[in-house]
């Protein structure tokens, strides 16, 4: 029983990898995975959770990659909550696949992505369509510099491999300095607010 369970663990690795691999290559995202409810997992709401408490009472949050909508249960007072993902989850969903087009919206007092930016290819030009968006940004990323095995990030269907020094970059350069971190599973979370001209 331990063998066939091993085995059926590796090809699902192996099926994973090669679908980020035929993904990567087309520049596609994979929607048919995340129309199936099973690629939610419960535990990233330990995450969301703690990203949450970077958001003030009454401000306006939209939430690229809603998912479930757990972010919702963590929101302050008064905040007023955009969910947006690449399938519908209903409530009012702002449906996009960010590696194709970008949404119209009414500027944000937050962007949130959580557990999102790891699935973007091209995350400089999404950070710099976006940074006249919104006063703050609140992502989590999983850098190079904590998972740098590409079998891993394949696995998990990542499809860049940015540093922390990187992610840092990216951000200063669209006006946006860092004024938290904390960690979760070796993930860092971020918190950037614009600079003040």
């Amino acid at each position: 029983m331990k063998i066939y369970k091993y085995f059926k663990a590796k090809v699902a690795e192996f099926k994973r990898r090669f679908i980020t691999n035929l993904n990567t290559k087309q520049n596609k995202s994979d929607v048919d995975r995340w129309k199936q409810k099973k690629w939610l997992f419960d535990d990233w709401n330990e995450r969301t959770k703690i990203m949450a408490q970077w958001i003030k009472p009454n401000s306006t949050v939209l939430e690229f990659g809603a998912a479930k909508m757990a972010l919702k249960q963590f929101l302050p007072k008064g905040v007023v909550y955009t969910p947006s993902d690449i399938v519908d989850r209903g409530e009012g969903t702002l449906v996009c696949d960010l590696n194709r087009e970008m949404p119209d919206f009414k500027p944000q007092d937050v962007i949130f992505f959580s557990g999102v930016l790891e699935y973007i290819y091209d995350v400089p030009k999404l950070i710099e369509n976006l940074s006249s968006k919104t006063n703050r940004f609140i992502i989590s990323y999983g850098t190079f510099d904590v998972f740098n095995s590409e079998k891993h990030r394949k696995i998990n269907g990542w499809v860049n491999t940015f540093t922390n020094d990187e992610i840092l970059s990216i951000f200063k350069k669209n006006n946006f300095e860092l004024i938290e971190t904390e960690t979760w599973r070796k993930q860092t979370i971020y918190v950037f607010d614009k600079l003040k001209s």
